[in-house]
């Protein structure tokens, strides 16, 4: 319960001085007027007695006296004539019983007079009391206006600091009369707040320029401490854990959205490495679980700071643009390679398609219905649409918008799946077409969406062994995409290699007879990229892969 100092100091003094009063009353009127009392009490008791004795005294003296005169027979002894006395004796002891009689009055008009002082006093304590509670309360006054203001006014501009706002100062007189204490002491304080409100600025103004400075820093950068607590990081790296974890304080959370810290056995954690081994330098490859798909390589050194404990700064670099930068490195030399074999590849397929020209006009002219001519003319467009290979490998390091119109998706499909029946039929593989009953329709270069599921589908019977079965399944979905999963019941891709079979010249191949040259699946992402369309993979080792395609759709208009 709060009081004020003012109403202690109040209440103390009247406590003080009502115990003073009472022993001071119960001292003066009690102890001394009692006495006072007992001492006339005494006066008068033997005062009385002595007046009862002289008044016998006559009495018996009078009595004799009367029976002596009534008797003169009697002789009385001289002894006892003098006890008698005369009667001027009576009359002595007649005014000596009316002095006592007096006397006793003085004493008792005495008693009153000092018994009246005492009523006095006490009335002149009364006053005075009355003199004091109003000396208190004038005190108590000056003490509020001097003392108790003050430090209330200090009290609040405290609280206001505590609070954050270390823009408030205590008001006061700019030029008072009398300086006390008090004004000496408001002013100090002032004088702290300003102190204190220009370093916490300048404080401020550092920690803003450090957090600038590491957050234009490109790689990932966070602090944490023994506890696993984040105590600075940089805008890289929240960009790298996403913005639903922003706000996680401890580091597994974060990264790999755990409860509890990783543990050593499953996952490397360079804070533990660090803690318990004393290294001066880890490095680890991770994924974070906002971006599983981005591989990050973790540069962590131990920091020790003024003897505040042990903390650990980590560097976190996303690889994936290294990989990149290696990807299109890749590119390049292989544009260059291209480059450099499309001409004599140009001369040959021209031979090719000169002789199929040739053969076609010549023996399946005026054959149109027949199986030969079909299978002939399907040969040809093929071949023609190798001679373009070169030209397209040499683009698949730059976006190309030539020869891109609406592609019948569908139809494309058709015509792959008619090609490649006969190839996987030879190896005891069934293809699977299931087309949906609306038509679609996607924009892109339709012999580049072609080789993209041709390569797909050679993939996936080079994968697959006998009996197996490849599904080509085409649907619409309500973010108005087209979805194409192409699936397999082959052996899988191994987990660690999800992340590389899109690098040029990667090969999964599990022997020399499936293995490529590791630039099919480069070439299909870079065509559906370029169509505005994703890639994704899902593979099971051991029971089969489907790579699913989406490209944004469009309506169907006449041509």
């Amino acid at each position: 319960m709060f009081i004020s100092l003012n109403r202690k100091i109040i209440y103390s003094i009247l406590l003080l001085f009502l115990i003073t009063s009472l022993i001071f009353v119960y001292t003066f009127y009690w102890i001394y007027g009692n006495q006072i009392q007992e001492e006339q009490r005494h006066n008068i008791q033997r005062n009385n007695q002595y007046i009862e004795l002289l008044a016998r005294n006559i009495s018996l003296s009078q009595e004799l006296r009367r029976l002596i005169k009534q008797y003169p027979q009697i002789t009385v002894e001289p002894a006892i004539q003098g006890l008698i006395g005369s009667d001027s004796a009576e009359r002595q002891h007649i005014e000596l019983l009316d002095s006592e009689k007096k006397r006793i009055a003085e004493i008792t008009q005495n008693f009153n007079l000092r018994y009246e002082a005492v009523n006095q006093s006490i009335h002149l304590f009364g006053a005075s009391a009355v003199l004091i509670i109003l000396s208190i309360i004038l005190l108590a006054l000056l003490m509020t206006r001097w003392v108790l203001r003050p430090i209330n006014r200090i009290s609040l501009v405290s609280s206001e600091v505590m609070r954050g706002n270390l823009s408030a100062r205590i008001s006061s007189e700019k030029r008072p009369r009398f300086r006390d204490e008090f004004d000496y002491l408001i002013l100090t304080f002032n004088n702290m707040l300003d102190t204190l409100e220009q370093v916490i600025s300048e404080v401020q103004e550092q920690e803003a320029f450090l957090q600038a400075l590491i957050d234009s820093i490109p790689d990932g950068i966070r602090v944490v401490d023994q506890d696993y607590n984040i105590v600075v990081a940089n805008k890289a790296y929240y960009k790298q854990i996403g913005a639903e974890h922003k706000k996680c304080r401890k580091c597994y959370q974060a990264s790999q959205n755990r409860e509890q810290p990783c543990q050593p056995e499953t996952t490397r954690c360079p804070l533990h490495e660090i803690m318990t081994s004393g290294q001066k330098h880890v490095n680890v490859i991770q994924q974070f679980c906002s971006h599983p798909d981005r591989p990050l390589s973790i540069n962590a050194a131990p920091l020790v700071y003024k003897g505040r404990g042990e903390f650990v700064v980590e560097s976190i670099r996303d690889l994936s643009g290294d990989i990149n930068f290696s990807h299109q490195q890749k590119l390049s030399s292989l544009g260059f390679l291209s480059s450099s074999v499309a001409h004599e590849i140009k001369n040959h397929l021209g031979a090719l398609r000169i002789i199929l020209e040739h053969l076609i006009d010549k023996y399946y002219a005026d054959k149109d219905d027949s199986e030969e001519k079909k299978n002939l003319l399907l040969i040809y467009n093929e071949l023609v649409d190798c001679i373009e290979v070169p030209e397209r490998l040499l683009k698949l390091s730059r976006a190309s918008t030539d020869n891109t119109r609406k592609i019948d998706l569908i139809a494309s499909l058709k015509d792959v799946v008619s090609l490649l029946d006969y190839e996987a039929k030879s190896h005891g593989i069934s293809i699977e077409f299931t087309p949906p009953k609306t038509p679609l329709y996607i924009t892109g270069n339709e012999a580049d969406f072609k080789m993209a599921a041709i390569n797909l589908i050679l993939n996936a019977i080079k994968a697959t062994s006998a009996n197996g079965l490849i599904s080509v399944h085409v649907k619409y979905s309500k973010e108005h995409r087209v979805i194409i999963d192409f699936t397999d019941t082959g052996c899988g891709i191994a987990p660690q290699n999800l992340n590389r079979i899109f690098d040029p010249f990667f090969s999964d191949g599990h022997d020399d007879t499936h293995k490529g040259s590791g630039l099919g699946l480069s070439i299909v992402k870079s065509i559906v990229e370029k169509s505005g369309g994703q890639i994704s993979v899902s593979s099971k080792l051991g029971h089969g892969s489907c790579f699913s395609l989406s490209f944004p759709a469009i309506k169907r208009v006449a041509n």
